[in-house]
C-alpha cells in the first residue's frame, strides 16, 4: 500500500519515503498530498532490514522523541556529520534515563554540531549554508546564550524578534549611560582639541600655549557634555521614552513633495527632541561657565577665588547655558519638523535596515553639525544684547563665538547620533561595548549572518529569530544557570 523507497545517509541512518494513508470513513483510504519523511536508526551493521527502535524495550525512549521532526533534524545534526559521535549512546537507559533527558541531549549538541569546524566561503547563492568566519563552537554558543538571556529581559516576556537596535537592551541601564557619558566626553574632548589650538594660534600664542590649553580645555569640556548627554539619556529611559527605535524618516527639504500635518507620534517626537535639546543645552552651558571659570584659575588668567570672580562665573553659566538650550531645542525640534515618513518596506533584511538607518543618521549629522554652529555663534550674540545692562558688561566676539560653535557643532552632532539613534546605539554597545564584555563578538554582523546560514536563526523580515522555540528555550535555562 505504501510503496516504501528507502534512502541511507551517514552514521546509520535511514530515511524511509512514502506516501502515507489515513483511514477515513469511506471505503478506501485517502491518500495524503505529500509523502512524509520517517527517520530511523540502525544500530547495527550493513542494510537497514527492520527498524532497531520499537514502541517499547531499550529503544521506547528513543523512539518517542523522534516522534517530532524537530528532533529527527537535531539527531541528524548531531549525530550524521561526526565520525567520533555514535548515536548508540541514545538507547543507554541509564544515561538517558526519560524522553526529556535524550532531548536536553540533543538540544545541547546542536550548536557545537552546526558550529563544527568547516569551509567558509563568501557569500553567494550556492554558498548559503557555509559560514563567512569560523567561529569556536564554545564561544559561539556562549554569545548565543547572551542573545537568549537578552530576548527573556525583565520587560520583554520571552518574546521572539531578535532585532539589531533593540541588542542595546541586553546592556544594563546603568553600563549604558556609562558608555554615553564616555563616548560623548570622548568626542566633544577631540572636537575642542581640533579647534582652540588652531585658534590660539591664529591670535599669535606659541604652538606649546596652544596645545596645551587646548588639552585642558578638552579635559574639562569634554566630561561637562558627556555627563549632559548621559543625563538626557537616562531621562529618556527611566520615562520610558521610545527614541532609540530604526529611523523611520528621512530628511525632507521644506517646500518639496505634498505639506502634510504632523500626526501624534510626529508631533510627540518632535516636542520630545526639543525638549531634549533644551535640557541638555541648558545643563551643558551650566558646566562650560564652571569649566571656564576653572580653566581661567588654573592658567592664571584669574586669581584667586573672590566675589567678582563667582559673580563671573554666575553669569557665564547663564549666558552659555541659554545659548545652548536655545541651540539645541530649535536645532532638534527642526530636525524633527523637517521628518517625513520613510517606508522601509523595501528593508528585507536585518542588514538592509541597518544600511538604510546609517545612511538616514548620516545625513542627520551633516545637517546638525553647520547648523549647530550657526545657532551657537549668532544666538550667543543675541542672547548677550537682551542681557546687556541686566547681568553686567557683557562681551561676545564673534570670531569666539563661531569657535564655541564648531566644537558645539561637531562634538554635538556626533554625540547627538551615538546617544539617541538606533544606528548609534548600535555602534556604541552592540559593536563595543558588548565585545568588549566578552558577551558578543567583534564581527557581530557575520555571526548573527552565519548563524541564519547554519540554521541557528532565521529571518523574518528585517529582525532575527531562533529558528526553534525549544532552543530559545534551552539556551536561556543555560542564561538563568
Amino acid at each position: 500500500m505504501t510503496d516504501l523507497r528507502r534512502r541511507a545517509s551517514p552514521r546509520g541512518f535511514v530515511v524511509v519515503m512514502g506516501p502515507v494513508f489515513s483511514l477515513g470513513s469511506g471505503p478506501s483510504p485517502r491518500r495524503m498530498r505529500r509523502p512524509v519523511p520517517i527517520v530511523v536508526f540502525s544500530l547495527v551493521g550493513g542494510p537497514c532490514q527492520r527498524p532497531a527502535i520499537s514502541d517499547d524495550g531499550p529503544g521506547a525512549h528513543l523512539a518517542a522523541v523522534l516522534g517530532t521532526p524537530l528532533m529527527v533534524l537535531l539527531a541528524r545534526t548531531v549525530y550524521s556529520d561526526s565520525a567520533a559521535e555514535d548515536p548508540a549512546v541514545l538507547l543507554d537507559a541509564r544515561r538517558f534515563p526519560t524522553p526529556q533527558a535524550i532531548e536536553e541531549h540533543l538540544l545541547a549538541g546542536f550548536v557545537p554540531a552546526v558550529y563544527r569546524r568547516r569551509p567558509t566561503s563568501a557569500a553567494g547563492p550556492r554558498d548559503r549554508a557555509r559560514p563567512r568566519r569560523g567561529w569556536d563552537p564554545q564561544r559561539a554558543r556562549h554569545y548565543l546564550v547572551h542573545l537568549a538571556g537578552h530576548l527573556d529581559g525583565p520587560d520583554r516576556l520571552e518574546r521572539q524578534d531578535l532585532a539589531w537596535w533593540q541588542l542595546r537592551d541586553s546592556v544594563r541601564l546603568s553600563s549604558r549611560v556609562l558608555a554615553v557619558v564616555l563616548a560623548c566626553s570622548l568626542v566633544t574632548g577631540v572636537a575642542d582639541w581640533l579647534v582652540f589650538p588652531a585658534k590660539n594660534l591664529a591670535a599669535g600664542h606659541s604652538a606649546a600655549f596652544a596645545l596645551g590649553a587646548g588639552l585642558l580645555d578638552a579635559l574639562l569640556f569634554g566630561p561637562v557634555v558627556g555627563l549632559s548627554f548621559g543625563l538626557v539619556y537616562a531621562l529618556l529611559a527611566v520615562f520610558r521614552v521610545r527614541a532609540f527605535a530604526p529611523s523611520r524618516v528621512r530628511m525632507r527639504l521644506p517646500g518639496r513633495g505634498r505639506v502634510r500635518r504632523a500626526d501624534g507620534p510626529a508631533a510627540r517626537r518632535c516636542a520630545t527632541l526639543c525638549s531634549a535639546g533644551l535640557l541638555g543645552g541648558f545643563v551643558t552651558g551650566l558646566g562650560c561657565g564652571l569649566g571656564f571659570t576653572t580653566g581661567a584659575l588654573l592658567t592664571g588668567a584669574r586669581g584667586t577665588p573672590d566675589p567678582v570672580v563667582f559673580e563671573a562665573t554666575i553669569v557665564n553659566s547663564l549666558v552659555y547655558g541659554l545659548t545652548f538650550a536655545l541651540a539645541g531645542g530649535l536645532v532638534l525640534g527642526l530636525v524633527a519638523a523637517l521628518e517625513t515618513p520613510l517606508d522601509l518596506g523595501s528593508a528585507a533584511t536585518p542588514t538592509d535596515l541597518l544600511a538604510v538607518n546609517r545612511s538616514i543618521v548620516v545625513r542627520q549629522a551633516l545637517f546638525l553639525a553647520p547648523m549647530l554652529t550657526l545657532v551657537i555663534a549668532f544666538g550667543g550674540r543675541l542672547i548677550t544684547e537682551l542681557l546687556q545692562g541686566v547681568a553686567g558688561p557683557l562681551s561676545w566676539l564673534l570670531a569666539d563665538g563661531l569657535a564655541l560653535g564648531a566644537v558645539g557643532g561637531l562634538a554635538g552632532s556626533l554625540s547627538y547620533a551615538l546617544a539617541f539613534t538606533a544606528w548609534g546605539q548600535w555602534v556604541l554597545l552592540a559593536r563595543l561595548w558588548l565585545p568588549l564584555t566578552g558577551r558578543l563578538p567583534w564581527a557581530t554582523v557575520d555571526f548573527l549572518d552565519d548563524a541564519y546560514r547554519l540554521g541557528v536563526l532565521r529571518r523574518v523580515g528585517a529582525v532575527y529569530q531562533f529558528r526553534h522555540a525549544r532552543l530559545q528555550h534551552h539556551l536561556l535555562e543555560e542564561a538563568a544557570a
